[in-house]
């Protein structure tokens, strides 16, 4: 038996940085918005084991990879015996590039498998199995935007706004999280919290006044160290965004636009030759989730 869906990519529309926890990781508030990036998933129950495979050079086939985390779990924690799966990817979203790719895959597999092996597993639950694997796993179980507290895992449902465009690019260099974080100097980076405004930006669905308010406390450190970032975000303000920002930490950068053909003139008008796509933000799970899996258990 087979199951074949899509796991979209994600931006952080807003991204404020409270502090440093305790336990090491740092205390935020965000909002997370899926978009119409897709990796494309296929599970295949085999008679043991978990096995992964992936069409992109550079991403671990092996249990260093969240998709094949997600699916160990499950099989650990459930006793899953005398099943395994075959985990195919094929990879659209890019690697290290702050638009959470492995953690939708890895929240596809959990879901994914709760239906191909008949685990039963309640949402509640799988929310639970999401965080430990890790921060932005939860969020690709919830809702198409949330508001994201904790280390980001303690999710709140924001109701989508109309749909606008958000145009990616990629400047061809992955950023790795922990360093990223390493290097954030609170201090340096400190500004007012304006996650409220965000969200009344998109509850009015106004996005002129979204493009004007989009922030990442990470986003200064990423420059200091990869200023081509500063660079293509200055290129697609003046190719006529609404706004433009390093989502989560990086390296991608992302302009929206509330037309498809500005949208389109942006993406032809750039001057280097920088990985881009456009998409536009996804509204409900059913725009890339099969029913039979969304309606399960």
């Amino acid at each position: 038996m087979k199951l074949k869906f899509k796991t979209p990519a994600k931006v952080n529309l807003g991204l404020h940085i409270h502090g440093k926890r305790e336990d090491g990781f740092h205390e935020l508030e965000t909002i997370f918005q899926m978009v119409s990036l897709y990796d494309e998933v296929e599970l295949e129950i085999s008679s043991s084991g978990v096995k992964l495979e992936c069409d992109t050079p550079g991403v671990p086939s092996d249990n260093t990879n969240l998709a094949y985390k997600a699916a160990f779990l499950l099989k650990k924690i459930y006793q899953v015996q005398n099943k395994g799966v075959t985990i195919r990817l094929k990879k659209n979203i890019p690697f290290g590039a702050g638009l959470g790719g492995g953690s939708s895959n890895a929240a596809g597999v959990l879901m994914g498998l709760n239906r191909l092996w008949d685990l039963n597993i309640e949402r509640e639950k799988l929310f639970s199995l999401a965080a430990e694997l890790g921060s932005d796993v939860p969020f690709f179980l919830t809702s198409p935007c949330a508001l994201g507290m904790g280390r980001g895992e303690k999710l709140k449902a924001l109701k989508p706004c109309t749909k606008f465009k958000i145009l990616l690019v990629f400047p061809g260099f992955p950023i790795a999280t922990s360093w990223v974080y390493q290097n954030l100097k609170l201090k340096l980076t400190k500004r007012e919290n304006n996650i409220s405004i965000l969200r009344n930006c998109l509850s009015i669905s106004d996005i002129k006044s979204l493009g004007s308010q989009l922030y990442n406390d990470l986003e200064p450190v990423v420059i200091q160290r990869f200023p081509e970032v500063q660079i293509v975000k200055d290129e697609l303000w003046a190719c006529g965004a609404l706004g433009a920002l390093l989502s989560g930490s990086g390296s991608t950068v992302f302009g929206i636009f509330d037309d498809l053909d500005k949208a389109r003139i942006a993406c032809t008008s750039l001057s280097r030759n920088w990985e881009r796509v456009i998409t536009e933000t996804v509204g409900s799970f059913s725009e890339f989730c099969p029913e039979e899996i969304l309606n399960y258990p």
